[in-house]
């Protein structure tokens, strides 16, 4: 044992501890580095997903809109809507929620009262007859619509700061 040198072993034994920490910071650099990865591409999908999700409800209001005002069935809508609803439900805010049950009920009301306004059709002519009560629904129509003009307003302002908030993050995290 007297070519053993205490000095020696001290270096050894340092540079075995400073090697160890290397690895040990190196690792938890590594692993900080791959969460964040992982969070900012999380962000990303989830912004994609909600900027497509928002696409969907507000092409399917327009849809609904020009369903009623072209007299068309409204049974092919019917799916289509609840699932981007049921979406919105789990991805959008409640802010947004809260702006689409508004709409749908404007939707509701405004499409119910157009169509009851438009000519009753005669069977075999391609003709139509407008009475006083048609009037009366034409007249509640328009009225509503600018209710429906300023929720639809409401919600893109909605799904634009949400947007937004969520660009914002993404690239303070990067």
């Amino acid at each position: 044992m007297g070519n053993f040198d205490l000095s020696s072993l001290i270096t050894v034994f340092t540079s075995g501890i400073f090697g160890l920490i290397v690895a040990i910071v190196t690792w938890k650099l590594a692993n900080k580095r791959e969460k964040r990865k992982f969070n900012l591409e999380f962000a990303r999908t989830e912004l994609k997903d909600k900027e497509e999700l928002y696409i969907s409800i507000l092409a399917s209001i327009d849809k609904t809109v020009k369903y009623t005002t072209r007299e068309k069935d409204y049974s092919e809508l019917i799916n289509e809507n609840a699932l981007m609803l049921a979406k919105a439900k789990l991805l959008a805010t409640k802010e947004i929620n809260i702006q689409l049950e508004k709409i749908y009920d404007i939707i509701e009301a405004w499409s119910s009262n157009y169509r009851q306004s438009l000519p009753k059709r005669i069977e075999g002519v391609n003709m139509g007859i407008i009475s006083t009560e048609d009037v009366k629904y034409r007249k509640k129509a328009e009225e509503i619509i600018p209710h429906l003009q300023k929720a639809m307003g409401e919600l893109v302002g909605e799904i634009k700061s949400e947007l937004n908030k969520l660009r914002d993050e993404i690239k303070n995290n990067v």
